[in-house]
């Protein structure tokens, strides 16, 4: 599904109505324009909530069929545009994970 479609404001109020009104932190209402649907395969959506008041972010899922919800626990740092970015790449093959594990076990300082 279109990302656009995902995110009108239409597609968002049963997301807040289900998943979450108030912000876990400060609570503040939140706004249609806080939440963006990360992904949406019809059968179930991962949405992102971002508090227009305190900044605070979290992930949430939805099940369609059974209307089930779950928020994570955690906050996220991620903004919605790198949540979309990450969540549109392909899966890390054991191989590469093996080869980040050898350069840094090698390496007893990682510098950017």
């Amino acid at each position: 599904m279109d990302n656009k479609d995902n995110n009108t404001f239409g597609n968002k109020e049963p997301f807040l109505n289900a998943l979450a009104k108030f912000c876990d932190k400060c609570g503040t209402a939140y706004n249609p324009e806080d939440i963006n649907v990360v992904q949406n395969t019809g059968v179930s959506a991962i949405i992102h909530f971002s508090c227009h008041n305190c900044k605070s972010r979290n992930l949430a899922t939805y099940i369609f069929p059974i209307g089930m919800s779950s928020r994570s626990p955690l906050d996220v740092d991620l903004s919605f545009e790198e949540l979309e970015k990450f969540a549109s790449q392909s899966k890390i093959s054991l191989e590469e994970i093996l080869e980040v594990y050898s350069l840094l076990k090698k390496n007893s300082k990682v510098s950017v």
